[in-house]
Formats: C-alpha cells, sequence, structure tokens
C-alpha cells in the first residue's frame, strides 16, 4: 500500500525532475485548462512544439486565452492555438463551454484538466452555493470531463486513436482524506461543501480532498469507459505557482521557505504533465496516478474499504447533481459509461 511522509516528498523533490517526454501531435486536437500561467501555461507550450493541428488554450476569460497565445506563438512559433474561455465556478459556463465545442471540434485527443484555486483556508462560496475548492477544483473539471466524453469516445472511434483524459492531482493526497463523518452523511458533497462543516481545520485540508476526488473521478472513468480510453491522474511536484498568491503571514513565510529549497519551476512540473498526456504505455497508465514520470501507489486511505466506499458514494453523489444541472448527462451515462 501507499504511503509517504512529508520528508520522503521533501527528499524526491531534491532528486530533480525527469526530463519532458515529446513526440508528435500532428493531426491532434489537445486542450488544457487553465493555461494562462504555471504549469498550465508551460504544458501549453510543451504541447505546442509538438504541432498539434489545433491547441485549445482555455483560461478563466477569452483575454486571459489570448494573452497566453501570443507569448506561446512567440516562444514557439506555433500558430495553431485557439482561445477558449471557462469559468469551472460556474456549472452554466461549462455546460455552455461544451455545447461550443460540439460545435466547433471535431476530434479531442487529450483533454487536461488542469485549472485549480487555492482561498488559503477561507470558506467561500460560488454563485451555485459550492465550497470555492471543491466545485473550480473537482465538480467542474468532472462535469467538463463527463460532458466531453462523446466527443472524446468518437475521436477514438473514428481515428481508431487512444485519447487520453489527464487531470492535475498532487502528492498532497497523503497528508489527509475525506473525514468519516461526512462520508457517514446522507450527502457527502454537500456536507463537505456546507459552512457549518467548513471548520478552519476542515479548510485546511479543503485542497487535498479536492486532489482526492480528482484521483476518484480518474478510478470511476477508467472503470467504466472503453479500453480505447486512458483516464489518468498525475503528481506535477511542489512547483513555483501563483496557486499560493493568497497565503498570507506565516503561511506565506512557510511557502516561500519551501519554494527557496526544494519547489520546481513552472516549466519542470509542466513535464509531468506531458507524460502524463503521451507518456508511457496506455495499458499501463491507464487508471493509475503518476509521479515523476512513473506510477505510483495512492494513499492507504484511498485503497481502504472507507475510501472506495467515499469514491463510489461521492461518484454516486455527482452523477445526480450534474443530472439535475445538464440534461445531456444521464444519455451520456447511459451510452458511454458501463454503469
Amino acid at each position: 500500500m501507499g504511503q509517504r511522509s512529508y520528508q520522503e516528498m521533501v527528499e524526491e523533490q531534491k532528486k530533480g525532475m525527469p526530463p519532458v517526454t515529446t513526440g508528435d501531435l500532428t493531426g491532434k486536437t489537445v486542450m488544457i485548462t487553465g493555461a494562462n500561467s504555471g504549469i498550465g501555461f508551460e504544458a501549453a507550450k510543451h504541447f505546442a512544439t509538438m504541432n498539434p493541428t489545433r491547441l485549445i488554450v482555455v483560461c478563466r476569460s477569452v483575454e486571459k486565452a489570448q494573452d497566453s497565445i501570443a507569448k506561446i506563438e512567440a516562444d514557439t512559433g506555433y500558430k495553431g492555438a485557439e482561445p477558449m474561455a471557462l469559468e469551472l465556478s460556474s456549472f452554466r459556463s461549462v455546460s455552455e463551454f461544451v455545447t461550443q465545442v460540439n460545435k466547433t471540434l471535431d476530434r479531442l485527443d487529450i483533454i487536461v484538466e488542469n485549472a485549480a484555486i487555492s482561498t488559503n483556508y477561507e470558506y467561500i462560496a460560488t454563485d451555485d452555493g459550492w465550497e470555492s475548492m471543491l466545485q473550480v477544483n473537482s465538480l467542474g473539471p468532472a462535469l467538463h470531463t463527463i460532458l466531453l466524453l462523446p466527443i472524446i469516445s468518437n475521436t477514438a472511434k473514428q481515428h481508431s486513436v487512444v485519447p487520453r483524459i489527464v487531470v492535475v492531482s498532487s502528492e498532497t493526497i497523503f497528508m489527509a482524506n475525506i473525514g468519516s463523518d461526512a462520508i457517514a452523511a446522507a450527502n457527502t458533497l454537500q456536507t463537505l461543501s456546507s459552512k457549518d462543516y467548513c471548520t478552519p481545520e476542515i479548510m485546511r485540508a479543503r485542497y487535498v480532498h479536492s486532489k482526492i476526488l480528482n484521483i476518484m473521478l480518474v478510478n470511476k472513468l477508467a472503470a467504466l469507459l472503453p479500453q480505447n480510453i486512458v483516464p489518468v491522474a498525475l503528481n506535477p511536484g511542489f512547483c513555483v505557482s501563483g496557486l499560493r498568491r493568497k497565503s498570507r503571514g506565516e503561511d506565506a513565510e512557510r511557502f516561500k521557505k519551501m519554494e527557496d529549497e526544494f519547489a520546481y519551476t513552472s516549466e519542470e512540473g509542466s513535464r509531468q504533465i506531458i507524460y502524463a498526456a503521451i507518456g508511457g504505455k496506455d495499458e499501463e497508465l491507464r487508471g493509475k496516478f503518476t509521479s515523476y514520470s512513473q506510477v505510483l501507489e495512492v494513499s492507504d486511505w484511498m485503497l481502504s474499504e472507507e475510501g472506495k466506499k467515499a469514491e463510489d458514494k461521492t461518484w454516486n453523489e455527482m452523477l445526480e447533481i450534474f443530472g439535475k444541472l445538464d440534461e445531456r448527462v444521464p444519455q451520456i451515462v447511459a451510452e458511454y459509461l458501463k454503469v
């Protein structure tokens, strides 16, 4: 079973990041969310050097995406990037985004769910009424991915390729778990999101919760999708990132010290997105959690009976929630997932 201490993770950070995986993406379409900064932007640049026919740069606004594209073109010379806007804190935005994709894309070979936020342990609700990190980091990407399954599946069939669904998780999954009280509640996700439940202690672990849910999503997709689609989760390592820009006081000092001592650059962290997207063997990466360009076993808790129960329960709750938000979801589940 998998387990890691903080010190073990620090020691691994100091070993150095493997070199970037390279390949030829001619003819293929790649989409990456959160591509305006950090590892998302650097991954988009790496993809651009591999000549995809279409590179969909997804940011919170078209303007941010256009800025990223201008930098990508200046740095790589690639001219096939296209901007799209997606606000993961809005379920309506996710649905409208996919409606637009269905009109403009004829294939999707690689989707990278990279966008994420950290609220510095502060409880902030979205306009949809969910705790922000839970919606932006977990629920939004899950709905986004499920709604894109028809085009991903059709890409596999029509072009005889093996698309990948890449979800950025984190090695922080070893540092916490979803509480037994939330799992035992009538509705686990709503409990996790409720302001009463989200004490300061819970909020300190919320980013970890969201990254655990990312891996659970990949596990379920791997179990229910046909073999010609490869879902994979990844750990990019601890990188210099704007993700922690809202940190204050002792937390800001601690993160600054960690960055100074052993953090990777955003470019180095982005290499793990590329590995999960085009590296390794399909059958070896399918449904797995990768780290430092190899498969890493998840935490003991995730492998436990309680972890498996949490995975099943949150998956079923998500499908119920999403089915009420977008009428396409039940049909997609029935047609593309072996439920």
